[in-house]
Formats: C-alpha cells, sequence, structure tokens
C-alpha cells in the first residue's frame, strides 16, 4: 500500500486530520492496554473448556498466544507517540499488530470481543492511512533489525552453551533438546513450559536464566527505537548551496544576523519552484529538533510559502520546527502555519544616518573616548589579510584569556568565533585598540555584515587589567568609521529576555511571567540587566526578536535544540558556565 507524501507547501497534520492522528494514538494505547489487560488477567473458564475439550486446541497453544497477545499489547503501548508524530513506519507496524492480533486472541480464550476491537482499530488506521506520512531514518531502522537480529542470533547460540556449562544448577538432567527449548521460551517467549529450571540457593542460574529475557526485550526495544528514529541529517552542505545562499542575501538582503546563516554549521531548505530560488532557510538539526536561525531569507512575498514548506518538511522527517530570532515582521504568516511565538528579547539598532553623541545620554561615550585618547590608546583597523602575525597572535591570546575568564567556549549558530582560518573571520570587520607607546594590543571588536544595510556587532575581547571604557571607545569608534562610509544600520545584537513582562500577541500570561522572572532572579548568573545596560549607552533603538516553535508541549525541547545548537561541546558545558 503507497501513502502518498503531502504536498511540500501546504502544512500537514493540521484540523479534523491531525485531531484524528490524536485520537487513534490514543485509541492504540488504550488498545495496548487491553491485550495486556486480556492476555494476563482475563479469563474465562467456559471458553477455555470449550477451546480444550472441544475443539482440541493444545494446552501449548493456548499459553503461547496469551504470551503473543502480551507482547502486542507491549508493542502498541510503545507506538502510541510515534503515531501521534504521524510515524508512517509505526503505522505499517500498528496494522500488522491490529490485524494480526484476533488470532492469539481467539486461539488463547475465544475472546472475540477483544479481536473484534483489534479489527476495528485495524480499519481505522487503513481509512486515516493518507495521515500517516513522517519518514524514518532508514540507515537506523536496517542498523536496528541488523543488530536486534544478531543479538537474537548470539543469545540462540549462548543460552545452551550457558545451560551446559551450568548444567549441574538446573533440574531436570541437562539435555541439549531440554537447552534449546528453554532458550527459545526465554529469548522468544514460546513455548511458556519451562524445559529445565534453577536449583534453589543457585543465583549464579537464576542470574543466567534471566539474563537471556534481558537480551530479549533490550534487541526489541533497541530495534524499535531505531525503526522509528527520525531521519538523520547526513552529510555536510555543499559550498554551491552556501554561495545560493549569499546570493539571495545579497540580493534581497537579511536581517542583522543573517549572515550567521552561512557558517558551516547550517543545512539548508531552498525554494524550488522556479530556476531561480526565491528564498532560503537556514538550519541545523538537534535530535528531534530543526531549528532555523531567524527568518527565512530572500524575497519578502514568498516567505509565507517558505515558512510552511519548513514546517512541511519538519513534519515529514519527524522534526519539531523552530525559528529562533526572528523579526516580527513575519509574525502572521507563522501563526497561519499553527505556530507559537514567545518575545526572547530585543535587538539593539542604531539607525546610523541620525545617530549622534551629543547631548548628556552620550556622556558616558564622550568621557570613554576622552579618556583612552589620555590614555595613549589609539583605535585601528585590523585586515584579515594583510594583518601582521604579531597582532594576530596577541588577539588569540586575549580571545583565549577572555574565554577562561568567563569560564566559556567559543559558540556557533548564530554567535561567531575566534578563527583566523575561518570564512567568517576574512568577511568580518576587526577593529582594535592599541597601546600608542608599544603598539600593543589591549582589546578588539568584530562586526558581521548586514547585507545591504550595515554592520552587527559580533565579538568583544579584552585583556586582563585593562582600563574602563576601553569597550565604549571601540564601539564608538567603529559606528563612527562606519557612519563616514554610508553605512546605514548597525546592530549591537539581542538584549536576551529584555522587554518588560507584558504578553506579546500570541503569548500566555505565564510565558511573559516567566521570561520577566528569568531577567530578574537569574541576572546573578548571565548578567541580563548589565548587558542591556550597556548597549543603553549607545541610545539605541529596540526591535523584539521572537522564538518560533510549536507549541507548549515542545517548548523545553526546542530551548534544549537552541542551546545545544549554539554549544558544540553539549548542554553540560553550557550549565557549568
Amino acid at each position: 500500500m503507497r501513502i502518498a507524501p503531502p504536498d511540500p507547501f501546504r502544512v500537514p497534520g493540521h484540523g479534523r486530520s491531525d485531531t484524528a492522528v490524536r485520537l487513534i494514538a490514543l485509541g492504540v494505547l488504550v488498545l495496548g492496554l487491553v491485550n495486556l489487560w486480556s492476555a494476563l488477567l482475563a479469563h474465562a473458564p467456559d471458553r477455555h473448556r470449550f477451546l480444550h475439550e472441544t475443539v482440541h486446541m493444545p494446552l501449548v497453544v493456548q499459553h503461547a498466544s496469551r504470551t503473543i497477545v502480551a507482547l502486542f499489547g507491549l508493542g502498541l503501548i510503545l507506538l502510541a507517540r510515534s503515531l501521534q508524530r504521524h510515524k508512517r513506519q509505526a503505522w505499517w507496524i500498528a496494522v500488522f499488530l491490529a490485524v494480526a492480533s484476533p488470532f492469539p486472541h481467539l486461539a488463547k480464550g475465544l475472546d472475540y470481543e477483544e479481536a473484534i476491537i483489534s479489527l476495528v482499530f485495524g480499519l481505522v488506521l487503513v481509512v486515516f492511512r493518507h495521515a500517516f506520512y513522517a519518514e524514518n531514518d532508514r540507515p537506523s531502522a536496517r542498523q536496528g533489525i541488523l543488530a536486534a537480529l544478531s543479538l537474537f542470533g548470539i543469545a540462540a547460540v549462548y543460552g545452551p552453551v550457558g545451560y551446559y556449562l551450568l548444567r549441574a544448577k538446573f533440574k531436570p538432567t541437562f539435555t541439549w533438546d531440554r537447552a534449546v527449548k528453554q532458550t527459545t521460551h526465554q529469548v522468544f517467549f514460546y513455548p511458556v513450559v519451562r524445559a529445565l529450571a534453577p536449583r534453589r540457593d543457585t543465583p549464579r542460574a537464576y542470574w543466567f536464566d534471566n539474563s537471556l529475557q534481558t537480551v530479549a526485550v533490550l534487541s526489541l526495544t533497541y530495534g524499535m527505537l531505531m525503526l522509528l528514529r527520525p531521519v538523520l541529517p547526513r552529510g555536510r552542505q555543499s559550498e554551491q548551496e552556501r554561495a545560493r545562499a549569499r546570493r539571495l542575501l545579497e540580493t534581497f538582503g537579511g536581517a542583522p544576523l543573517a549572515y550567521f546563516a552561512l557558517l558551516h554549521d547550517k543545512r539548508y531548505l531552498f525554494d524550488e519552484s522556479g530556476d531561480q530560488p526565491g528564498w532560503g532557510i537556514a538550519y541545523v538539526v538537534v535530535g528531534r529538533t530543526a531549528v532555523a536561525l531567524g527568518d527565512p531569507f530572500g524575497d519578502p512575498d514568498r516567505i509565507g510559502r517558505a515558512i510552511a514548506a519548513f514546517h512541511s518538511t519538519c513534519r515529514r522527517h519527524d522534526w519539531s520546527p523552530a525559528f529562533y530570532q526572528t523579526t516580527a515582521v513575519y509574525l502572521e504568516q507563522y501563526r497561519e502555519s499553527r505556530l507559537r511565538s514567545l518575545k526572547v528579547g530585543e535587538d539593539a539598532l542604531l539607525d546610523l544616518p541620525t545617530w549622534s553623541m551629543k547631548g548628556k545620554a552620550f556622556q558616558d561615550l564622550r568621557t570613554a573616548i576622552n579618556k583612552m585618547g589620555r590614555l595613549g590608546i589609539v583605535f585601528a583597523e585590523f585586515h584579515a589579510d594583510g594583518g601582521d602575525a604579531d597582532t594576530l597572535t596577541r588577539m588569540d591570546a586575549i580571545s583565549e584569556e577572555w574565554l577562561l575568564s568567563q569560564k566559556g567556549e567559543e559558540k556557533t549558530f548564530g554567535l561567531g568565533r575566534f578563527d583566523p582560518e575561518s570564512d567568517l573571520f576574512r568577511d568580518s570587520r576587526l577593529f582594535v585598540a592599541r597601546d600608542a607607546e608599544t603598539t600593543r594590543v589591549l582589546a578588539f571588536v568584530s562586526f558581521v555584515q548586514i547585507f545591504g544595510k550595515g554592520w552587527a556587532l559580533d565579538l568583544m575581547r579584552r585583556g586582563a587589567e585593562t582600563p574602563n571604557g576601553l569597550m565604549e571607545f571601540l564601539i564608538a569608534s567603529s559606528i563612527l568609521l562606519f557612519q563616514s562610509e554610508g553605512a546605514t544600520l548597525l546592530s549591537l545584537g539581542l538584549s536576551p529576555l529584555a522587554g518588560g513582562a507584558i504578553p506579546e500577541p500570541g503569548e500566555t500570561e505565564i510565558i511573559s511571567r516567566g521570561r520577566e522572572l528569568l531577567y530578574q532572579r537569574f541576572n546573578l548568573f548571565y548578567g541580563f540587566k548589565g548587558l542591556h545596560a550597556f548597549k543603553e549607552k549607545f541610545g539605541p533603538r529596540w526591535e523584539a526578536r521572537y522564538l518560533i516553535y510549536p507549541g507548549e508541549t515542545a517548548l523545553a525541547q526546542t530551548v534544549y535544540g537552541i542551546i545545544r545548537a549554539h554549544s558544540p561541546r553539549g548542554l553540560w558545558t553550557f550549565i557549568k558556565r
């Protein structure tokens, strides 16, 4: 039976179909519980006598059927969550179990009620077959099946040999025929009658006997998990795709953090509806979460289709979609794709044609510039292609010293890193603060381009025991240079969780209060307020940034995915910092 994939520009699994899938998943869970109850607790003496005395059903078949029903019940329970995620492979397995269940139900005790219920559920699954489209990871599925079969094969040898070596600890007398039967009983749950049993006061024999069932359960569980694994992204994106993304950004422009879409950790989804791509999305996959960086980039008139296509692609691959640090421009299009929004902070933006340091509000900046002049500290640009090696070595040392003092690590995804060999380093504008007398570098900053508009602050690194106001001096001097070159926009980056406790459109009051609580109470650990106050010195206008996610049940998973995307060395390093 062939299941057609959904339209790539229509978000699947919504509306009545999505409700039906949830009800089906709940029904399969209930059916699994019914199977377990029927196998372990249900008992109709009259029906058993009829099967045994009239039909002459062997007792061993009745017992084996009861075991099979119990295993089918466990399988259906394990499949319920995958069915809710629209997994096609889970659908196939569930259909098989539902259609095959009536036979052991009838054989174990003439339980026609459970048999009818199973057939009805099988029919419902077939009717709604088009709602199950999410793919599994085929290499993982093959690996899981082969590993499970290998473990069962090992157990088939390990069992008889083990019974032979421990033959003095089992009763009745060991024979190879009994050893094979007992191995079959433990590993394959058939036949039910034991062929060998551990003698009393033989813990080693009990351990070995139970170890066979442990191997069987682990094999089945591992095989099932690998069979239902989401699609894993494999291989690296090509330089052609990265160049394609750059062309889109250069043609249509992008948000302040759009340059980071070109980092090598990204994968891409492009518009394939025409000769030239009208949009692109840069994303990373962490577990079951696909996190896109910012809004889709490209033709503004096609962004709605881009969002729907990304959501559809994620659903087909069994990924949870998310967009991190989006603007407010396309919030309505995200909501049309049934995605939620959560304000994660505000971006500090400077409109350079009208920006100046005049007035009382900028007294700190003017003081910092004058102070550095008196201390003999000068501002200079460092050119990655022609800069001297001594300066680069000093910048590297400052970067390492700064990371050590922060107990942190270099980031990725939506942040840059100090890497002189990278495209990021060569594309960035770097500015250093030097001691005019010794020419020694004291600190440096870097900016990445905002395509078609200006520059965005990336790295800020300073050495130990540098004078206060040095960073303000570096950034203000950079702003004045960009202003003189005709740039129109400069971003100082995100101020996380800033913006108050007022709920944004589409947010619940609990979410907004939680954001405010983190901003106020966790300032000791991250310094949200200090960072916000530092950027406020430059008189920016604040523009909201959002996290787009599927729903509250996926929020924790989405946040974990974003942390892992930024921290290549894992969550524990992030927590320690």
